[in-house]
C-alpha cells in the first residue's frame, strides 16, 4: 500500500489546477518591450516569480515592459507541482501578472510529444541516463515558445509562423526578454550563445537573474519563507530519468503506481529493441529499475518517510538541461 508522502502545502490550497488557464485580462500593451518568465513551478523560478512582486528593484532591472509568465505541462509533474501551479495562479491573478499553464489539449505541443508517457508509450521509448536529454526541449521550451510566437502576432499584429512575429516584433520594439530559472551555481546549464537557433539570437535576451544576485537553491528556499510562501518541490517529472537511488526509493515508497508503470514501459522499450543487443538500454542504462530499485532499498533501508521527502524537496532533476 503506499504512503502518504509528509504535505509541504496547507489544505486549502490543495485545489485541482484549472486545464490550460489562462488569465490575460484584456489586450496587453506590448508597445514598450515584453518580459516572458519560463516557470517550471519549481523552487528556482518560484523564487523568480516572488522577487519580481515583492522587490521593487528587482522588477526594475529585469522586468521591461509588459510580464508574461508561460508554463507548459509535461504530464507527468510532480502532484504538489500541479497544486503549486493552482497556487501560482493565484498569486498572479492577486498581482495582476498574466499567467499561461500550456496543457497539450491547447495545441502547442507536438503531436510526436503529446506528453511525456504518451511518446514513451507511442515508440516504445524511456527516457535512460545514457541518451541525450530531449524531454525538456520538446515538452518545455517548444510549447511555449510556440506560444510566445502566437500571442506576440495577435497581440502586436505581425505574421505568426516559421518566428516571424518573435523576430518582427524584435525589430521594431527589441527582443523579448525571457527569464530562466537557473540558480548560481549551475551556471553550466547556461546554453551558449552559439548553440541556440538563428531565430532565438534575433528575438530573444536570454536572462538569469539568480546567477546575477548570487541565489543558489538554499538561497530561494529561504526568499520565499521570508515573503511568506510555501515552499514547492523542485521541478520535476515523476519517472525523470535523471533522478538518483534515493530518489527512485521515494516514488517505490510513496507512489508505487508510477513506479510501476515507469517498469512496464521500460519492459516494453526492451523487449522491442531486442536486436540492439547489450545498446539495448534501460533508464539506469544496462541496470534495469527493479535492480536498482533493490540496491536503494538495501542501502537506504533505514531512511524515514521524512529524511526521503526532505532529500526529494532538494534534489531536481533538470540540471541536465541547458536553456
Amino acid at each position: 500500500m503506499a504512503q502518504t508522502p509528509p504535505t509541504r502545502f496547507p489544505a486549502p490550497l490543495s485545489v485541482p489546477v484549472v486545464p490550460g488557464c489562462n488569465n490575460i485580462i484584456g489586450t496587453p500593451d506590448l508597445s514598450d518591450g515584453l518580459t516572458m518568465l519560463s516557470y517550471g513551478a519549481g523552487q528556482d523560478s518560484t523564487a523568480i516569480l516572488y522577487k519580481i512582486i515583492y522587490d521593487s528593484s528587482f522588477r526594475e532591472k529585469y522586468i521591461r515592459g509588459h510580464l508574461l509568465v508561460v508554463m507548459s505541462d509535461t504530464g507527468n509533474e510532480h502532484p504538489d507541482t500541479y497544486i503549486h501551479v493552482s497556487y501560482s495562479k493565484k498569486v498572479c491573478e492577486e498581482h495582476g501578472i498574466d499567467f499561461v499553464f500550456l496543457t497539450n489539449d491547447m495545441g502547442y505541443h507536438g503531436n510526436t510529444w503529446p506528453d511525456l508517457l504518451s511518446k514513451y508509450r507511442m515508440n516504445n521509448s524511456i527516457g535512460s541516463k545514457a541518451y541525450p536529454k530531449t524531454c525538456t526541449d520538446n515538452l518545455k521550451l517548444k510549447p511555449i515558445y510556440r506560444y510566445l510566437e502566437e500571442f506576440i502576432g495577435n497581440n502586436a499584429g505581425y505574421p505568426i509562423g516559421q518566428k516571424r512575429a518573435i523576430k518582427g516584433y524584435a525589430e521594431d520594439h527589441g527582443k523579448t526578454r525571457v527569464i530562466i530559472g537557473i540558480a548560481k551555481g549551475e551556471e553550466k546549464r547556461v546554453a551558449k550563445e552559439d548553440a541556440v537557433f538563428p531565430w532565438m539570437r534575433r528575438g530573444i535576451e536570454r536572462s538569469y537573474p539568480l546567477i546575477d544576485i548570487g541565489f543558489n537553491r538554499k538561497a530561494c528556499q529561504n526568499y520565499m519563507r521570508e515573503v511568506g510562501h510555501p515552499v514547492p518541490p523542485p521541478s520535476n517529472c515523476m519517472v525523470c530519468p535523471f533522478l538518483d537511488e534515493v530518489e527512485l526509493l521515494w516514488l517505490y515508497r510513496f507512489y508505487p503506481d508510477h513506479y510501476q508503470e515507469w517498469v512496464e514501459l521500460e519492459q516494453n522499450k526492451i523487449n522491442a529493441n531486442l536486436h540492439a543487443g547489450e545498446k539495448n538500454y534501460g533508464v539506469w542504462g544496462r541496470k534495469l529499475l527493479p535492480e536498482v530499485l533493490a540496491i536503494s532499498q538495501d542501502k537506504y533501508s533505514d531512511w524515514t518517510d521524512e529524511q526521503l521527502m526532505e532529500y526529494k524537496m532538494s534534489h531536481g532533476h533538470n540540471l541536465n538541461s541547458k536553456y
